[in-house]
């Protein structure tokens, strides 16, 4: 999916599928993503402040300039470029 720059500010993503989702960008401000999977998703440079990510897999996601203050329940260990 192609969701690059897209505004998601306090969306209900939660469960849903966005593995190899380009998010680049994106506002998931105070989004509700639990049990997502973002495999493989490009996360770079997306604003994440505040959004819950409890049990979503992050495995080999693209995490550069990404905003992840105060983001709850966030597991990066197979996350791609953190703290870049």
């Amino acid at each position: 999916a192609n969701l690059k720059g897209a505004n998601l500010t306090r969306a209900d993503l939660s469960g849903a599928n966005l593995s190899v989702a380009d998010l680049s960008g994106a506002n998931l401000y105070l989004a509700w993503l639990p049990m997502a999977n973002l495999t493989r998703a490009n996360l770079s440079e997306a604003n994440l402040t505040g959004a819950n990510l409890t049990g979503v897999n992050l495995t080999g996601v693209n995490v550069t300039g990404v905003n992840l203050t105060d983001v709850i329940g966030a597991d990066l260990s197979g996350a791609l470029n953190v703290g870049r």
